[in-house]
């Protein structure tokens, strides 16, 4: 397809751009993967006045050394379909910001372990072909999401894990997976954002082929209710989703009777330790 993939008359080309930090004579290697029979294609500007072409996602020149010490900017155009740092010790604390998501047909995306990182960019029409979010924010330093930032990812299927692991999100926005119609899977999507305090009560209202929400809401100790996933007809699993760990919780308020479902879903320790939920006598034992 040549370097750059082929975009619309009408559709500009922008790069995906991240800053690393380095020390003299350090590497740094692009995480960068295939995505079933989709393979990179792309130029890569390393911010040092040096770049390459890469067509390969083994390719040698995937890996970069910086001869001086600095703050760089990595910019990348043409298409890349997956980006996925998976907490890999050797470049997640190099990872200082995000500038630019781009529209480089990213498929799969995740700066798992990149602590340094605090926000996002709010502008994302780049992530319009990205389906997997697995592990996309998690164990970074983020602590707010953009309103409406998952708005152009229709075809997203999976978030698992995106936000989970975040001490600093205090407050979800509202209408953030009301495009992502496609979406079947929540599991531990905000596990273990232990001072979470705020979700809009419609969250997933629009997420009518979710099948798994396991552990979303994991010991997110500060809710002070849970949601009742009324449209949520399909899912087959609740496992965890409200397992605080511990009875030193803000969990109140009422619990949805998921169990009552036919077929009633798989629901083990879904509230545990929620003991001032208005029902919490009601729940069966395996639920709780």
């Amino acid at each position: 397809m040549g370097i750059f993939r082929r975009l619309s008359s009408t559709e500009e080309v922008l790069p995906f751009e991240i800053t690393v930090t380095v020390s003299a004579g350090q590497n740094f290697t692009l995480p960068i993967s295939d995505y079933g029979a989709l393979t990179p294609n792309f130029s890569v500007s390393w911010g040092d006045g040096n770049s390459d072409t890469i067509t390969s996602s083994t390719q040698a020149e995937r890996i970069h050394t910086y001869a001086s010490a600095g703050t760089y900017t990595i910019s990348i155009l043409g298409f890349m379909p997956v980006f996925s740092v998976n907490n890999n010790s050797s470049i997640r604390t190099l990872i200082r910001s995000i500038v630019s998501f781009g529209n480089v047909g990213l498929r799969r995306i995740d700066f798992y372990g990149c602590s340094f990182i605090t926000s996002i960019p709010s502008s994302v029409t780049g992530l319009s072909e990205t389906v997997i979010f697995t592990n996309f924010m998690r164990s970074t330093g983020l602590t707010s999401i953009p309103s409406n930032f998952f708005d152009a990812s229709v075809n997203a299927t999976t978030f698992t894990d995106s936000f989970s692991f975040l001490s600093g999100l205090t407050s979800i926005p509202n209408g953030l997976f009301n495009n992502n119609v496609n979406a079947t899977i929540f599991s531990s999507t905000f596990n273990a954002c232990v001072n979470l305090a705020t979700v809009p009560s419609t969250l997933f209202d629009q997420n009518v082929n979710v099948i798994n929400f396991s552990s979303c809401f994991r010991n997110c100790r500060s809710l002070t209710s849970p949601l009742q996933f009324t449209f949520n007809t399909q899912v087959t699993t609740f496992a965890n989703i409200y397992n605080m760990g511990t009875t030193s919780n803000s969990m109140a308020g009422t619990a949805p009777t998921l169990w009552l479902r036919v077929p009633e879903p798989y629901g083990f320790a879904a509230f545990r330790n929620c003991i001032n939920l208005t029902n919490y006598a009601a729940i069966p034992s395996n639920w709780k």
